[in-house]
């Protein structure tokens, strides 16, 4: 079973798009109970096409065009999985983190842990992580030199997760009261 797959952009752009489409299809379908997302720069990137209504089974109220990142984080935290986002407090993010604090879900299924220092990337969840240098945006997912791994060993999964909550579990459950 593969457990490690790595992809590097701009030659493997559009493999990094599918797998990031992959696997926010697979959470809005069998839904984590967490999905950590990282991403030092963040913006509302056009992320799963729906032109021709491809998730009207999973969404039927979407519209016939591209669905933001956050449209699609909202999914699938209605869904009820616990989104935790970090990333940094600055400009370039602003637009992206006003949108997810006016959402309903907000303080329920959604924190957002903001930090200055942060310069981690990724997807996390149970069962797999997306990491490396790809923040999520458009440059960063389609046109940049970048590289990730895609990872679905439990064990190191399992790591992760743990890790994330050391370091970030207090000021979460901060955050959520």
């Amino acid at each position: 079973m593969l457990s490690d797959r790595d992809l590097i952009g701009p030659a493997q752009s559009a493999s990094i798009v599918e797998l990031v489409q992959s696997a926010l299809s697979l959470e809005l379908i069998q839904p984590s109970k967490t999905l950590w997302l990282g991403s030092a720069w963040i913006s509302d990137i056009a992320i799963l096409n729906n032109r021709a209504f491809q998730f009207s089974s999973i969404e039927p109220d979407w519209p016939a065009e591209m669905i933001s990142l956050s449209t699609v984080l909202l999914a699938i935290a209605k869904r009820g999985t616990k989104i935790i986002i970090i990333t940094r407090d600055n400009e370039d993010n602003i637009h992206f983190i006003q949108k997810m604090k006016k959402s309903e879900m907000y303080n329920t299924n959604i924190t957002i842990v903001l930090r200055d220092e942060f310069h981690e990337k990724g997807l996390l969840s149970e069962d797999y992580e997306i990491f490396g240098t790809m923040n999520f945006t458009y440059k960063g997912i389609t046109t940049n030199d970048e590289r990730i791994t895609y990872r679905t060993d439990s064990s190191k999964l399992a790591e992760r997760q743990v890790t994330a909550w050391n370091k970030y579990g207090d000021e979460i459950n901060a955050l959520s009261k």
